[in-house]
């Protein structure tokens, strides 16, 4: 699936979080989208959650 092809969506979040999040996909030299995937990612992976892609 290209990064075109892959399912949007839509959150609210608080503004503080939004913030923070953009602080540190700043900081780390990625997208805000690929700070929120990462980190997303990483929680699941915490949780034992597997999955491909």
């Amino acid at each position: 699936m290209s990064k075109r092809d892959d399912p949007q969506l839509r959150v609210r979040i608080p503004q503080e979080l939004k913030d923070a999040l953009e602080k540190t996909a700043a900081d780390n030299d990625r997208t805000l989208t690929a700070e929120i995937t990462r980190r997303l990612r990483e929680s699941l992976e915490q949780d034992g959650v597997t999955f491909y892609g």
